[in-house]
């Protein structure tokens, strides 16, 4: 059975130069539609990589004034870039993740170029699925989840991301029970209205799911307004694998975990499967 990293990394990886533009790096996350890129020098050797949380907190943080076309890659990128060989064990990748709080490392050869990258997405396949019946969703759940109401400010969700350094919000009704959910991949693709001051001064209307925004028209807008409706879902007491397969299967990152009354008592995401990964290593 698959066990190292070699036979599980993705090869084809999605690079940048440090001197690049946020703004183009943005767009390659949107048209690949990842949550990271690494940035490589001119002899193909990573030195960083950017990831959608470190494009948003920075861009929460930055007072500069600048649009996004002004700010370099390496302004924004992690630069303690944790790397690994292709014949590294895959419960060693996943005990790193967890321990170092990261979703990905950059797989080099012994020159130190890149030759890949494996994530917690390339992980969580194995052997969760392999092994079903190891363990129930409630085991590894993070419960009581962030959350908000469809009423709240956009921003309030945002902050709360960055705030307890996570990657989504789940939008619940009065009744506890989700109706939505907000993303990091939302927030990146509607990344100009982190700056709402400079585009107000501008005066650049923004796209938010595909209606035309007027600048003097962002700060009233609500989490309802940029939810994803209908989120995918998972009781609690299901196989943690069956978990794995909804993310695979939908391309998503986690999924709000529910009672048997249908309200929301937890989340299970990537991370928590890659924690149970490194829970069963032999």
């Amino acid at each position: 059975m698959t066990d190292i990293v070699e036979d599980v990394m993705t090869e084809k990886v999605v690079t940048c130069t440090p001197t690049a533009a946020i703004l183009e790096v943005q767009k390659l996350m949107v048209e690949h539609r990842i949550s990271r890129v690494v940035v490589v020098d001119a002899k193909n050797k990573p030195i960083g990589i950017m990831t959608r949380k470190d494009f948003v907190n920075f861009l929460l943080a930055d007072k500069s004034g600048r649009g996004l076309e002004e700010i370099q890659a390496e302004e924004v990128m992690s630069k303690d870039l944790i790397t690994v060989k292709p014949a590294a064990s895959i419960y060693d990748v996943a005990e790193t993740m967890i321990r170092e709080k990261i979703s990905s490392l950059a797989v080099v050869d012994e020159d130190g170029e890149l030759k890949g990258i494996v994530t917690k997405a390339d992980l969580i396949m194995y052997p969760l699925v392999t092994k079903p019946g190891i363990y129930s969703v409630q085991d590894f759940m993070t419960p009581n989840p962030i959350a908000v109401k469809p009423s709240h400010p956009i921003f309030l969700a945002v902050y709360l991301m960055s705030e307890h350094k996570i990657s989504r919000v789940v939008v619940t009704d009065k009744e506890n029970k989700p109706v939505g959910i907000i993303t990091l991949a939302d927030v990146t693709m509607i990344s100009n209205l982190l700056k709402p001051a400079r585009g107000l001064m501008e005066r650049k209307p923004a796209f938010v799911k595909g209606f035309l925004v007027l600048p003097t028209s962002i700060h009233p807008l609500t989490a309802g307004d940029f939810m994803t409706a209908h989120p995918i879902c998972i009781d609690k007491d299901a196989d943690l694998s069956d978990a794995a397969k909804l993310m695979t299967r939908h391309n998503i990152s986690g999924v709000p975990v529910l009672d048997n009354s249908g309200k929301l008592v937890g989340i299970v995401t990537k991370s928590d499967l890659t924690r149970a990964i490194a829970s069963i290593k032999e």
